[in-house]
This record gives structure tokens, sequence and C-alpha cells, in this order.
């Protein structure tokens, strides 16, 4: 018996359906594995779905037929034929079977288009926990239509998903059921097939029983997706070339002119040198690492600003799945000591719904624009792109401090760690996250790691389910992510202080002095502060009446407020562009190669 999930599954990875079938044959066995955050959606998924049942049956009062799930599948599918035939407006656990195939739709809605049940036909309901639509979802949909158009010898022409609120977004059948029928072709001649696969690493790994097992593999067979930076397609080129393991990259020989086509030599040449770095550092036992040469300006170890006593380190926590748009919930700010302190002292600014993220948000951002004042020469240090991308974000949805977004970003004041590790070092990591970083410069967390991960898994489900405030819950969790982002928020600093050192050490190696990164401009043009200022005029005078919570608003507070934020709605929507432009500005050549986006 194969159901939806199964071929879900299929497509995020093929070597998937071959463990489980070898578990259903008794040849292997599943290891044990346990996270907390993963058990923690499969108990919000349902949550979620009940809740929307809830809104159907009681805001909506839709008459509604419930299939009990604990009755044998031929009976709970023989109720879901009656519900069909009867043509109730709502049937929730919508029961299939048609040969091996079988499942439970969330719900099917009555809509009036004529089928072989009468004047009427369905369509399916998913309820998915997640801010968009993926391709697992679709599938999921697709195979359900797919079952319900076999009983009512017609499509649907629509099928939904219902995301983190009670609004559904729709999806032509039509558009992708052909697609999901070659999923399913593949899926019955994989069913069929005797070749071998392997556990190519694929974003399914992390939410996977078996990646214990597979992750042994790789290592025990010194797979090429162990090298650091390396791309899928790199390593299907390599593999046609008799290059199949990290060893065998490490020992290829190549010279300036070397080519490998689908390979580009500047790509080539850098993940040789990391695949022969890795090798080398596993025969020496330790982490080893070397300093890259500086090729274009403000790039590796020469984007490093000079210290300053009033730089700032950055951590957020945040949870995609609160409150439908998401919440930032939790700002940990690492400042130096300004007087005789020896250690920096932390800060953590937190938010619990919407109405307090825009609150700790526009308090953060007014600390900084007060400190650099103070500063002029600091700088916000951070490790990978995710926290100017959410204070962008949070500018945005919160309609403030756009202005003075603006002028942080033109300043260069935000300091990516990862980009200048990336250009500056390389090292004998099979990863350049900052955990694996960790030990070139002796960082040692204060903090469990393992129990600040539970905490903040475990609190990112009460913000999914509104209970954030609840006194329990802020005693027992909090104490436990304010230590793991302090730990996150120390180890960035460190790591600045271990890159400075890595900078003298270049100098003297080079013999010479590395520049610095020139002092940006950060105020805008005359032209478009005198306008802004009028803009800004107008809106005071529109917003004067509107109360601060939004709880209290009547529909003429909400009509002056929406007419205020218009007049800057088309500035609002450029920036969001140009700022991705000077993003993409920054980058190296080989990191716009490798960047979606660009």
């Amino acid at each position: 018996m194969f159901s939806a999930t199964d071929v879900a599954n299929f497509l995020a990875c093929h070597h998937l359906l071959a463990l489980d079938r070898a578990e259903a044959r008794g040849e292997i066995k599943k290891p044990l594995f346990y996270d907390p955050g993963i058990e923690l959606l499969r108990e919000l998924g349902p949550r979620h779905e009940r809740a929307y049942l809830h809104h159907l049956s009681d805001s909506q009062g839709i008459e509604i037929v419930r299939v009990s799930n604990s009755i044998p599948l031929v009976e709970a599918v023989a109720c879901t034929l009656d519900a069909l035939r009867c043509g109730v407006s709502v049937i929730y656990q919508a029961t299939f079977q048609n040969g091996l195939w079988h499942g439970r739709s969330d719900f099917l809605i009555r809509v009036e288009k004529p089928s072989a049940l009468g004047s009427h036909s369905y369509e399916v309901v998913e309820t998915k926990l997640a801010r968009s639509t993926k391709a697992e979802a679709l599938i999921q949909l697709c195979f359900y239509s797919d079952l319900l158009s076999q009983i009512q010898n017609v499509q649907p022409d629509w099928m939904h998903v219902v995301l983190g609120g009670t609004n559904p977004e729709r999806y032509a059948v039509e558009q992708y059921i052909a697609y999901f029928r070659r999923i399913k072709c593949d899926f019955d001649a994989a069913c069929q097939n005797t070749v071998s696969t392997y556990p190519e690493p694929t974003e399914h790994c992390g939410i996977c029983s078996w990646d214990p097992a597979c992750d042994k593999r790789r290592h025990t067979d010194d797979h090429l997706s162990l090298v650091a930076g390396i791309t899928r397609n790199q390593r299907k080129v390599l593999v046609s070339q008799d290059v199949s393991t990290v060893t065998r990259l490490a020992q290829l020989e190549l010279s300036e002119k070397s080519k490998i086509d689908g390979i580009g030599n500047p790509a080539l040449q850098r993940i040789r040198q990391q695949a022969h770095l890795q090798v080398k550092g596993k025969e020496q036992g330790h982490l080893i690492y070397e300093l890259l040469e500086i090729t274009e300006p403000d790039t590796g170890l020469a984007a490093l600003p000079a210290p300053s006593p009033g730089d700032v380190f950055l951590d957020l926590e945040g949870e995609p799945y609160a409150f439908e748009t998401g919440l930032e919930y939790l700002f940990g700010v690492l400042t130096l000591p300004e007087g005789a302190a020896a250690e920096p002292s932390y800060e953590s600014l937190w938010s619990f719904d919407r109405a307090e993220e825009k609150g700790t948000f526009e308090k953060f951002i007014t600390k900084i624009m007060e400190r650099w004042n103070r500063h002029p020469d600091m700088h916000i240090y951070h490790y990978a792109p995710y926290e100017p991308t959410a204070i962008k974000r949070l500018a945005g949805q919160h309609a403030i401090c756009m202005d003075e977004i603006d002028q942080l970003l033109r300043a260069g004041i935000f300091v990516d760690l990862y980009r200048i590790v990336r250009q500056g070092v390389r090292a004998s990591v099979e990863s350049y996250s900052i955990k694996k970083m960790e030990p070139l410069y002796g960082f040692k967390w204060v903090a469990s790691a393992r129990d600040s991960v539970v905490a903040l898994q475990t609190f990112s489900a009460t913000l999914a389910l509104g209970c954030a405030h609840d006194a329990r819950v802020k005693t027992e969790l909090l104490v436990a992510i304010e230590a793991y982002n302090r730990d996150d928020c120390l180890s960035a600093w460190r790591l600045r202080g271990w890159l400075e050192d890595l900078r003298l050490e270049l100098e003297a190696k080079i013999a010479n002095t590395l520049p610095r990164p020139a002092k940006k401009q950060s105020e805008p043009s005359e032209k478009l502060s005198a306008q802004t200022e009028q803009v800004r005029a107008v809106m005071a005078r529109l917003l004067a009446g509107v109360p601060a919570e939004e709880t209290e608003w009547t529909s003429e507070h909400r009509a002056l407020w929406l007419l205020a934020q218009m007049l800057e709605y088309r500035r609002r929507e450029d920036k969001s562009a140009w700022w991705e432009y000077f993003r993409q500005c920054e980058l190296s050549d080989d990191e716009l190669f490798e960047d979606r986006n660009a």
C-alpha cells in the first residue's frame, strides 16, 4: 500500500524508497531517531488542521461529515463514498483506496460542478503549517485530486491549501496534474526496478529517520558531498570523470589551464583545494586552515573593518510559522565595554506577538542609531545574511525605520563574518557553519547546545500555538534560549578577534599592510531628503488621531493608516529590489556564480 507521503518522499529522495522497501522486507532496521523539533511539528500540523475544522464548523456554520480514523480502511472508504453521493458541504478526513494507493485527505469541499455524483462534485483542501506551498504539498494535493477524479468521473478545477491562517490558496489542477502523473510513473518504475540508489544529501535529510545511516555511509565511502561548498552538479561532472571520492579530488592534478566541461576553472580549483585541505586535516587529526590571497578590493580579510568600541554583535531567533507571517521573537545584542570592563555585555530584546515585534524592532533601531551617533566608526557583525535580511523584512512589514535602515545599509554598517571567512580563509571543515568553525578559534559553549536547541524548538511551538505568554513557558524556556543566543553572539565576537589575528598573519606573510574598507556615504541625496520630509509631514497629520494599538482601531482609523502608507508605497516596494541589487554588488565573481538570485 502506498500513500501521498510515499510519492512526496520519493520526489524529495529516491534512495528513501529503497530504504523503506528494504526495511519492509526485513533486510535492514531503521535507526532510532528523535528530534524534538520534528516531533513538535508533527503535533502542530494536526492542531492547525483542527483549527481550520473549527473555523469551518463554528465560524462559518458549515455542515461537516467526519470520517473516523479509528475504523477499518474499508469502512472509512464506504463512509466517504456515502458522504460524496449525499452531497454534504464538507467531508473531513475523506478516505480513498484504489488498488495499492490509499490515503486520507484533510478536507473535501462541495462545488456546483456536475459529475457522476449528480449536480455537484468536490475539490481537495489540505492544511499545511508553512509560509509557502512547497512541491511536496502540491504532489499531495494532486494525489487526492487524482483519486477523487476516479470516483466522480470529472477532474476538479481547483485544489486548495490552507497555510498558517484560515484563508485557502488555490491552484489549478490542470497546471500540475501532468507533472504529478510523471512522478507517479517514475515511482511505479522505481518500485519495479532493482537498480541500486545512493544516499545523496538532500533537504529532506534534516527530517529523515534514515539520516544517521546515510551519513555514516557517505563518510565510509569518502563521498564527494563531504567537500564543503561543492554542488550536486559539480559532483555529477566529477563522477563522470572518474573522480568519485574526496581523496581522489584532492589528488587531482590541475594547472591554470586545466579544464573539465561543466565546471568553471576557478570553481574547480576552489573545490580541489578544499578537498586537499580536508584530507590533510584528517591525516593530521585536527582542523587546519590556510589564508587566501586578496584578489579583489574589500573582499576576504581586507573587508574586515577596524575594531571600534561601538561595535555590536547581533543574532536573531525567529519562528517562521507564528502568526501567519512569522515572528522574530529575540534580538540578541552583544556590545563591547565602553569603560574598563573586560567582558562585553549582552542584552535580549523579546517579542511574543506582532505588536511587540514592531516595538522591539523600533527600540533596537533607535538604540543602534544612538550608538552610531556616539561611535561613527561602529559596525554590526553577524554570521550569514539572515540578520540584515530579517531587518529589511521587518522594516517593510511594519512600515517603520525605513530611512534608518537605508542609512545603515548605505554606510556598510552590517558586516557578514561568513562572507569574510569564505573569501579569506580555507579550513578543513565539511561545512562553513559557525558551529563547525568554532574549534579553530577555541570557542566553547557555556550553554548545552542540545538543551538549548530543544528549548528553541519548544518555544517555537508555543508561538505557533499562540501560548507564548504562558508564565510556565517563560520561566522554563527563556533562560535556556537566552543562554544559547548569548553564546552565538559571543562566538561571533571571538570569531572577529580570530579574523583580526589572521589579518596580522597575512600581513606578515605578504610583507605589506592590508587595507581596510573605505568609509561609505550614508546620507541620501538632498532631493530625496526634501521629498521624504514632505511625505512624512503629511503622514504625521493623517496618523495624528490613530491609536498606537491596532486593536483599538475603528474602520476610519484603518482607512487613515492605509492612506498614509500609500504615500510611500512605491518607494517601499522599490527598496526591496534595490537592497537586493546592492547586496549582489558586494559579492565576488565566484559568489555571483553560486548565488541563485544573481
